[in-house]
């Protein structure tokens, strides 16, 4: 049964997840600056090295549903230390490797102990902070996730060049070890009894199948290692068995997802709203480094430095929109956030060769303080609608549905801008081609308008739920 944490422990608590979820994020993307070396130490091709980073992602993607509902079911705390001990030993055996089949295998080993963290992060929070303090908490939480995103390529640049590519997974082990004992330390069973305990592997399995075909299908298409004419039937493929899933669902007494979540309209408009911006904050993430280097000539330190007033002031700004949110509701914020990054990303997509650093600077702060001002709220709204004994679930969903966002994003935008101006990215990127500036602008626009249309299109959705209450809203976790 649940047992609520004394005044001092849930600080500790929220501290403890925060740092799980940043190493679980950053290892997602530290990796990609250490590949050309891995690739050359390994003496690997560079296209067979990207499956370091690939294997990483599917494995959380396809995990984040089963972890949830099994925390759900059999208690939090023991999944959660479950997911630390496992991140610390993959990445302990990430930094022994000495060859590629070892280190894709660490690397999944890795991904199944962060799956389970970020799929457990805001449950636990949810189950620990009181409704009045939840929106704050999970805003300190969510800015430790943007951050160990974007500054993985940073961390990862300093370690590499300092001592070696085995360091940025040995770094973790540290940090593993202190989480684990602090999980078993500080954070108390969080456990609703379930009335079945009988796991659906029938729908794990169709699920994993669905999720696995998109996202592979996805990311070989953006990477230009597969035609649409394959792309097209494994999408297809993906969305009969997707279908398949939700009829089964529906007959099972104990399903992996209860589909009556996604009759609460505050959770479905917050997890659909949450997916399109993340469309939009991925596709612009991914094109202004090449702007900035390509169009403007920048070199990769002030690139780095005006891409980091992103991440600054979302830090900055989350744990405020948070704790407005405690105070005001979600309503007005999410809406206010998502109509800012409209205006911003619309704005984005009429920079040319000439614009200051300075506008840039500030574009990247508005933008930053437009997402922090929709995402805490908005995941606290998604996490406060649902009954207690499904937090677990639902945070699954909510991490699924920011991956799918974010690779949704970075596919979609590099098929606009290749489609549109017949440049490959990749190849952009390794200098393998002349660079067009004005042919580079024009797709770099386009780009930057479907990332405004994604955007509006949520801010629309969540200017209804400023108009209209929603009455279908779980009672178990609300104020």
């Amino acid at each position: 049964m649940e047992k609520q944490p004394v005044m001092i422990h849930k600080w500790l608590i929220l501290f403890n997840v925060s740092v799980s979820v940043f190493m679980a994020t950053l290892d997602g993307s530290i990796v990609n600056i250490a590949l050309p070396v891995i690739s050359r130490e390994l003496s690997v091709n560079i296209s067979s090295v990207q499956w370091v980073v690939t294997s990483y992602l599917l494995t959380i993607s396809v995990l984040l549903l089963i972890w949830g509902k099994i925390s759900d079911m059999y208690g939090r705390k023991k999944i959660f230390a479950f997911g630390f001990i496992i991140f610390t030993v993959g990445s302990g055996m990430c930094g022994f490797s000495n060859n590629l089949d070892m280190l894709v295998v660490s690397r999944i080993l890795q991904a199944i102990g962060a799956s389970a963290m970020m799929a457990l992060s805001q449950g636990i929070i949810t189950s620990t902070f009181p409704p009045s303090e939840r929106g704050r908490a999970l805003g300190i939480n969510g800015t430790t996730v943007a951050i160990g995103s974007l500054v993985g390529p940073s961390i990862g640049g300093i370690l590499v060049h300092s001592f070696s590519w085995q360091s940025i997974f040995l770094i973790n082990i540290p940090i593993g070890i202190l989480g684990t004992v602090l999980t078993f330390s500080i954070i108390p069973e969080i456990h609703e009894p379930s009335e079945s305990k009988e796991f659906d592997y029938k729908g794990s399995y169709m699920f994993i199948a669905s999720i696995l075909l998109l996202f592979v299908g996805l990311l070989l298409i953006q990477e230009g290692s597969i035609s649409f004419g394959i792309f097209v039937p494994m999408f297809l493929l993906s969305i009969i068995i997707l279908y398949l899933f939700i009829n089964h669902e529906g007959k099972v007494s104990n399903p992996l997802i209860y589909l009556s979540l996604f009759r609460i309209k505050v959770f479905s408009m917050g997890i659909s709203s949450a997916y399109l911006s993340f469309i939009a904050i991925n596709s612009t993430i991914l094109f202004v480094p090449f702007y900035l280097q390509y169009a403007l000539n920048l070199n990769t330190l002030t690139s780095g430095l005006l891409l980091s007033f992103y991440p600054a002031t979302s830090a900055i700004v989350a744990p405020i929109s948070g704790w407005l949110s405690d105070k005001i509701s979600y309503r007005p914020l999410t809406a206010t956030g998502l109509c800012i990054n409209t205006i911003i990303l619309f704005r984005i997509a009429t920079l040319n060769a000439s614009t200051s650093f300075v506008e840039i600077a500030v574009l990247m702060m508005l933008l930053g303080a437009g997402a922090a001002i929709f995402q805490s709220p908005n995941t606290s709204s998604i996490m406060g609608s649902v009954q207690r004994n499904q937090l677990g679930i639902a945070g699954g969903i909510t991490a699924l549905f920011r991956n799918l966002g974010m690779v949704s994003g970075t596919t979609l935008s590099v098929l606009i801008f290749s489609f549109s101006t017949k440049m490959n990215i990749n190849s952009l990127s390794n200098g393998s081609v002349a660079f067009d500036t004005a042919l580079f602008l024009k797709g770099f626009r386009l780009v930057l308008v479907f990332a405004g249309l994604s955007c509006f299109t949520a801010a629309i959705i969540n200017l209804t739920r400023v108009l209209k209450v929603d009455p279908g809203a779980g009672a178990g976790a609300k104020t």
